[in-house]
């Protein structure tokens, strides 16, 4: 079943379990969240550039939270993106170094939507 939930999505199972004594549940729902969270972050990590993956996880965010203005720290986005703090602030230095986002302490302002895009395609 843990396979199956990496390789669809949205998959469901009936699950029943007749208890004959005291017991604890192990939840499956949860099991298989984390599991594919888990996948989808190492086919980030495997298959794809840092660059890219900055640069989608700044276009989802914006898009999530409505602002142009993403008020995370390099390392919690780092974090969210399983990745080390100091790639995504190199990564964050060049992107402002090509005027697609404006670094601040605390947050990240984009300033160019549009080649934010580009570098995510």
């Amino acid at each position: 079943m843990l396979s199956a939930s990496c390789v669809l999505d949205a998959v469901t199972f009936d699950v029943f379990a007749d208890a004959e004594e005291d017991i604890r549940i192990f939840a499956l729902e949860t099991a298989v969240s984390r599991f594919s969270d888990v996948m989808w972050v190492m086919q980030q990590v495997l298959f794809m550039s840092m660059d890219k993956r900055l640069a989608i996880f700044l276009s989802d965010e914006s898009a999530r939270t409505g602002s142009d203005t993403i008020a995370l720290t390099h390392g919690q986005i780092a974090r969210y993106m399983g990745s080390a703090r100091e790639v995504v602030s190199r990564m964050l230095k060049y992107f402002a170094g090509e005027g697609i986002v404006e670094v601040s302490r605390g947050g990240v302002t984009i300033l160019d939507k549009k080649r934010l895009r580009d570098l995510a395609l």
